[in-house]
C-alpha cells in the first residue's frame, strides 16, 4: 500500500498553475454493481478544479481602482511624474491595503469534478499540476482525498498569486515614487556619431511602425521628444510629430518633410551653415507645393 501523502507527476509545487488534477488508485478495485463504481475507471479516482482564472493583477487594479493594467498605470505613473510626484495619482499606502483586505474578505470555492481517465500517464497529458495523493484499500478515504486535497491546494496557488500580486505591486510602486533617470540616453547635443541616421533608423521609426495611440508609440515619441529637446525650433519638433500618422499611412510627401526637417536640425546643430540654408530654400520651396 503508497502511504505517502502526496507526489506531484507533473508541475512544480513551488511554482503552482492553478489547473489541477488530482488522482486517487483504489487497491483492490469496486467491484461493478458498487454504488460509486460509476466514479472511477480502472480503479482511478480523479477529479479536476480549475482555480487560475478568477482573481489577476489586471482584475485588482479594475476593480478596485478603475485603471487597466495595459494604459492606465502608465498613465498614473507618467502623471505622478510630470506633478513632481504623487499628488494626482495612487497613494501606495492605499494600493497596499487593499490588497491586505481582499485576503479578509475574499471566498475562496472550491470547485472540482470527477474526470474519468485510463491510466495516471492519460493524466499527464493534461495541463497543469497533476498530482498522484497514492493509494487506498477502501473507496471512502481515496473519496475524502480527492474532495479535502483541492482545498489545500487551492489555499497553497493563493498564497503563492497573493505573493507574486505583491511583488508585481511593489515594482510598481517603486517606480511611481521613483524619479526618471536622467541623462540615461543621449540628446541632440550629446549624441555620438551620425545623429541624423540616428534619428531616421532608430528614433522615428520606433514610432511610424507602434499602432497609433499604442503604449508603444507613446513611449517612442517621448524618446523622440526628448532626443529632440536641445533644438533651437520647438516649432519643428511639434511639426515632425504632427507627420508621424501620415508617414504611418504611408504617404510619401510626409515622410520627405520630416526628412528635411531632420536634416535642418542635425546641420543647426552641427553648425554647416552652407547645408541649412540650402536646406531652408527646399523647405520652403516644398510647404509651398500644394498637398
Amino acid at each position: 500500500m503508497d502511504l505517502s501523502l502526496f507526489r506531484f507527476l507533473k508541475g512544480d509545487p513551488a511554482h503552482l498553475d492553478g489547473h489541477l488534477v488530482a488522482i486517487a488508485k483504489l487497491d483492490p478495485p469496486l467491484p461493478h454493481d458498487h454504488v460509486a463504481a460509476a466514479m472511477m475507471r480502472n480503479g482511478l479516482l480523479i477529479v479536476q478544479g480549475n482555480y487560475h482564472d478568477q482573481k489577476t493583477m489586471a482584475d485588482f487594479f479594475r476593480t478596485e481602482f478603475g485603471l487597466s493594467m495595459e494604459r492606465g498605470i502608465e498613465e498614473m505613473i507618467d502623471q505622478a511624474r510630470e506633478n513632481g510626484g504623487l499628488e494626482g495619482a495612487l497613494d501606495p499606502d492605499q494600493v497596499r491595503e487593499r490588497l491586505r483586505s481582499m485576503g479578509d474578505s475574499e471566498f475562496l470555492p472550491i470547485p472540482a469534478k470527477v474526470i474519468h481517465l485510463d491510466s495516471l500517464d492519460a493524466a499527464k497529458e493534461l495541463s497543469g499540476d497533476v498530482v498522484y495523493l497514492g493509494e487506498f484499500a477502501e473507496f471512502q478515504f481515496a473519496q475524502m482525498a480527492v474532495n479535502a486535497f483541492p482545498i489545500l491546494y487551492q489555499a497553497r496557488y493563493r498564497e503563492q498569486e497573493r505573493a507574486a500580486m505583491r511583488v508585481e505591486i511593489e515594482k510598481m510602486l517603486d517606480r511611481l515614487i521613483q524619479p526618471e533617470p536622467v541623462g540615461t540616453e543621449p540628446d541632440l547635443i550629446t549624441f555620438e556619431g551620425d545623429a541624423e541616421a540616428h534619428l531616421l533608423k532608430d528614433v522615428l521609426p520606433g514610432m511610424f511602425y507602434a499602432a497609433e495611440d499604442s503604449t508603444e508609440a507613446i513611449a517612442a515619441e517621448k524618446r523622440f521628444r526628448s532626443f529632440m529637446a536641445p533644438h533651437m525650433y520647438p516649432q519643428d519638433v511639434e511639426l515632425m510629430v504632427s507627420l508621424v500618422p501620415s508617414v504611418r499611412h504611408g504617404q510619401a510627401h510626409a515622410l520627405r518633410h520630416l526628412e528635411l526637417l531632420v536634416r535642418k536640425a542635425v546641420a543647426l546643430q552641427r553648425e554647416n551653415w552652407k547645408q541649412l540654408e540650402t536646406l531652408r530654400k527646399e523647405l520652403s520651396e516644398f510647404e509651398s507645393r500644394p498637398g
